[in-house]
């Protein structure tokens, strides 16, 4: 009896420890969407370096974080409806505020004009694309961005299923003999590399920014949000996030000020 008793007791506190490491371990699940070279899927899993950034973190607060590739418009569904707890990367604007808390920018990026080889266009402020016609891919960050640079220009915007076909029309002089690409450069420099197209030429940067990962207000905590943005700058002024991004050749944002 006495061993059964000492047994029982084992017992439970085994299953006290496994109930106390999973309260303090939760399990956060994010989304993000194929969009090499920052996020993409590799042998059926996430990678990319956003996605090595965020394991990182996650493994610092001793979090339990899945991450699954999804085609954008589901993963932003998901994330709308509350049905996730973070998603990225993600430009943070004041229309996004409302339903996310942003960690700090982590990878800095970005918006290109592009023009077919041999163009003079040379992009001079928002003035110099009155009348043009210009390919993006949207529903996105890079429509968003190019509606409110248009405001006020006479210009016609073509949207896009996915940056791939954006390159290809321009490509073929489906945006007219003067058209324009509107893009993050560096997925623009993977696609025109990973596919072999050719004919294109940089016609000007437009605007730089950072992307971040986005935490859904009605699931996570400011407190939390607050703990995982600051075990990804922990990891950024250790020098741990500039080794996971070096891989792949793109610019680490600057460490932000600890708070």
């Amino acid at each position: 009896m006495q061993m059964l008793a000492t047994l029982s007791r084992a017992g439970f506190a085994a299953v006290l420890l496994l109930a106390t490491a999973s309260q303090a371990a939760p399990v956060r699940r994010f989304v993000t969407e194929p969009f090499a070279p920052y996020n993409f899927e590799q042998q059926g899993r996430a990678a990319g370096p956003m996605v090595d950034l965020l394991k990182a973190a996650c493994e610092r607060l001793q979090w339990q974080c899945t991450i699954e590739v999804l085609p954008w418009r589901r993963a932003l569904g998901q994330a709308e409806r509350g049905e996730v707890d973070g998603i990225f990367a993600l430009l943070e604007t004041p229309q996004r505020r409302a339903q996310y808390r942003f960690t700090a920018p982590l990878i800095d990026a970005r918006y290109t004009l592009f023009s077919r080889s041999g163009q003079s266009f040379v992009y001079s402020g928002r003035d110099s694309l009155q009348g043009r016609e210009i390919g993006v891919y949207g529903p996105s960050g890079s429509s968003a961005a190019l509606a409110e640079l248009s405001q006020g220009v006479a210009l016609n915007s073509h949207i896009e299923p996915d940056n791939l076909t954006v390159l290809k029309k321009l490509i073929g002089g489906r945006y007219g003999e003067q058209g324009l690409a509107f893009m993050n450069e560096s997925v623009a420099l993977y696609l025109l590399r990973e596919h072999k197209l050719a004919g294109l030429q940089a016609a000007g940067t437009v605007r730089e920014f950072g992307y971040s990962i986005a935490l859904v207000k009605q699931r996570v905590s400011e407190a939390d949000a607050k703990a995982l943005d600051e075990a990804l700058q922990a990891n950024c002024r250790s020098g741990r996030n500039a080794e996971l991004i070096r891989a792949y050749a793109l610019p680490a944002a600057a460490c932000a000020a600890p708070h």
